[in-house]
């Protein structure tokens, strides 16, 4: 008789039920809060893994990109929040939902009091949130050093900014960065959550969520760094109709969403195009990613189609990592951008290559 007894189930039932409660999963991908903002659950080392990949393929530091585009996006979540620090008590409510917020995201639980905080979030993206959460509660600008006391410890010294800073923009040049239409239906979720004393895991692996928006202000804020492609990049994605104000920034992020997915063991099987509604739905579906619809496959190439989501970048990214590990292959991607979608169509490269050499 085995001393551990196989499929032993360690989640928490009550915060798995308040988590889903607060969040809503839907039919064609995507997190939902009430607000209708959307979000992703990372890992938290392929977060980390994201964040070293992304910053490899542009050859620039992004540690203050991702601090102001953290700090951003949740500025802009919290926004209507700014009406309950005004009522009696506000202040003391204000508080406790923001600590419940952080817990409940997988954050860390902390008390914004304190020039300490204890997170699994990469450091320069928590303190983002840390800059963005104490500006809504005190109700006031801030300038923000930080350190690493260490993996998951961040000390904080606080500066009194410019109170007149306005309000972050939207994102209106991006054209998927926000999900209008919320009419696709519910599904349930299979992801369950096991708590700790810092933050929670899911099947074991720390995890945590965060806003799509981020990454897409990521993307907006870095594309201007990128001087130059290595050519092995470039000759694997063919964008059609994307704008050149972000179009380096996607290609990054699509690159480094890939490649994450590759550099873990997930083992992908599809013996055929039936198996690629349940694929996606465990490797994306069930964690916030978009999830793209085969159209069309063949020994030449796979083509899917896709609305347009905030997490389009990510899940895009994945579902080519998703590709290349079931067909033992590099992919050739050309993603055509139109009014309301996105079509995929994947080939090998290796074909292209021979093709030109000829």
């Amino acid at each position: 008789m085995p001393l551990v007894e196989d499929n032993i189930d360690t989640h928490d039932e009550h915060l798995t039920v308040t988590f889903w409660d607060r969040f809503s999963l839907q039919k064609s991908g995507g997190i939902i809060d009430d607000n209708g903002n959307t979000w992703v659950i990372f890992h938290e080392d392929e977060f980390n893994m994201l964040i070293y990949h992304y910053e490899s393929i542009i050859s620039s530091p992004v540690g203050r990109i991702l601090h102001n585009s953290a700090a951003d996006s949740l500025e802009l979540i919290n926004a209507d929040l700014h009406t309950i620090r005004r009522k009696f008590f506000g202040k003391k409510r204000l508080n406790k939902m923001l600590i419940d917020a952080w817990k409940l995201c997988g954050w860390g639980t902390n008390s914004f009091h304190d020039s300490t905080i204890k997170t699994n979030v990469f450091a320069s993206v928590a303190a983002g949130f840390y800059l963005s959460t104490v500006e809504l509660l005190e109700s006031c600008r801030y300038k923000l050093e930080w350190s690493q006391q260490s993996n998951h410890i961040i000390n904080f010294n606080r500066l009194t900014a410019n109170n007149e800073m306005p309000p972050p923009n939207l994102l209106k040049s991006i054209p998927w960065a926000y999900q209008n239409d919320l009419s696709g239906g519910i599904i349930d979720s299979e992801v369950k959550l096991e708590s700790h004393e810092l933050g929670w895991s899911i099947e074991g692996r720390t995890s945590f969520l965060l806003p799509c928006d981020f990454f897409n202000r990521v993307i907006f804020n870095s594309s201007g760094f990128v001087k130059q492609f290595p050519q092995n990049i470039l000759e694997r994605w063919d964008l059609v109709g994307f704008d050149m104000v972000y179009s380096n920034g996607l290609i990054a992020m699509l690159e480094a969403s890939k490649e994450v997915f590759l550099s873990n063991d997930n083992f992908v099987y599809l013996r055929d195009e039936r198996d690629w509604s349940k694929t996606i739905a465990n490797h994306m579906t069930y964690f916030g990613y978009a999830a793209p619809m085969l159209t069309k496959q063949d020994q030449s190439s796979t083509n899917f189609e896709m609305n347009l989501s905030p997490s389009l970048p990510l899940s895009l990214g994945k579902l080519v990592g998703l590709w290349e590990r079931a067909n033992g292959k590099t992919a050739k991607c050309r993603i055509v951008l139109s009014s309301q979608s996105v079509k995929l169509e994947i080939s090998p490269l290796l074909t292209f290559v021979l093709e030109d050499s000829n």
